[in-house]
């Protein structure tokens, strides 16, 4: 059975760096993935379920550990109020256990790390160092794919090395780049897994460096090349304007090119035949007779009178209609007198007065030369009657 000490921790560690600083001392034995989430554990403060996760992978994979392992397992397991038996279902070997593992800083490891965790190195205190550098051979009892990249990061002393690997892990995940994230602080001795790694592994970012990404992509050997001439700077066109309806100046539209002229057609001349001129009806010869016999009559009013007439209309329309029609005789018809309805003393109503007074006198002047014809011819046959009995 291990014996395990009441105590402080040994050499001044407190129990998350202690447990940390034996999964770097486990590191290339156990899984990568069990590695991983214990670190995250640790980080969480979940003390327990890291060392209690970190041993049952040890006693599954039968995984060899030294007596030093065993009973540093155990004291963490006491410290954090788990069941410290379980470090004696261990495998102990005393012999100092071989690395046979395969790195190679090849093939840049350290492409795209530098931009995933240049806001993480910013705010994360003394950050010394990150390199990069490829896995080839599996790790544990549980391999992944390979080749397996392994980011070594170095702190100083004031860095915090379980909060440090979490977050360079989660910042390397969220950018889609998956590694096995190795901190390691002062103090503690490197194993021969991270010795065989940092002896070939690519700096990613160094103190005193920028955080900006350096490209560390060889360039191709090739021959020189000679400076090809660079083409004389095209001359620009002057460019006609043309003032717009905006009063901004355009830049006229380039003349389309010419097209082919069309064939002539021939024109086609309609031939128009001037129809014989129309003669006037019996009506419309009436019509005309009257309305000259209508300008003559009318033509003897004085001025005088169109004003009163005009005063006779605004007041009572009715009474101007009696005024103009007058006091006809049995032979004879009055006219009303040609006004001049452009008149601008005239308002629209009494434009409309007389429109409608013409109208009226008109249809009474018809009416009138019907009966005179009627009256007419009844004389007329009535003489000839009397003479004949």
């Amino acid at each position: 059975m291990v014996e395990v000490h009441d105590g402080p921790p040994m050499d001044g560690f407190s129990v998350p760096l202690r447990l940390h600083n034996l999964l770097l001392a486990l590191a290339g034995r156990i899984d990568d993935s069990a590695l991983t989430e214990a670190r995250e554990l640790i980080a969480r403060a979940h003390i327990d379920e890291a060392v209690e996760l970190t041993t049952g992978t040890l006693i599954a994979g039968r995984i060899p550990v030294s007596g030093n392992e065993q009973r540093e397992l155990a004291l963490v397991l006491e410290m954090s109020r788990s069941d410290a038996t379980l470090a004696n279902d261990l495998l102990v070997e005393d012999a100092e256990p071989v690395h046979s593992h395969r790195f190679t800083g090849d093939n840049q490891p350290e492409f795209g790390l530098a931009e995933a965790l240049d806001r993480t190195l910013q705010v994360l205190p003394d950050v010394r160092s990150v390199h990069a550098v490829w896995r080839n051979t599996p790790a544990g009892s549980v391999p992944g794919a390979l080749p397996q990249r392994v980011v070594l990061v170095e702190l100083g002393p004031e860095g915090n090395p379980p909060a440090v690997a979490f977050r360079v892990d989660t910042a390397l995940r969220r950018a889609g780049i998956r590694s096995v994230v190795e901190v390691s602080g002062p103090g503690v001795p490197k194993s021969d897994y991270h010795q065989s790694a940092g002896a070939v592994a690519t700096p990613v970012w160094v103190t005193g460096s920028t955080h900006s990404a350096p490209d560390y992509r060889p360039e191709p050997v090739s021959a020189p090349r000679t400076p090809a001439p660079s083409p004389p700077p095209p001359v620009a066109e002057p460019v006609s304007e043309t003032p717009s309806r905006h009063g901004i100046r355009q830049p006229a539209p380039e003349p389309p090119a010419p097209a082919a002229p069309p064939a002539p057609v021939a024109p086609v001349v309609p031939i128009v035949q001037n129809p014989p001129p129309e003669r006037p009806t019996e009506a419309e010869r009436a019509h005309a007779a009257r309305e000259e016999s209508r300008a003559e009559r009318t033509a003897d009013l004085t001025p005088a009178e169109v004003a009163q007439l005009r005063q006779a209309l605004a007041e009572n329309p009715e009474k101007g209609r009696e005024i103009a029609a007058g006091k006809p005789s049995m032979h004879e018809v009055v006219e009303l007198p040609a006004l001049d309805l452009e008149d601008p003393s005239l308002s629209e109503r009494d434009r409309a007065l007389l429109r409608e007074l013409h109208e009226e006198l008109a249809e009474r002047e018809r009416a009138e030369a019907a009966r005179l014809r009627l009256n007419g011819a009844s004389r007329s046959g009535g003489d000839s009657r009397w003479s004949t009995s």
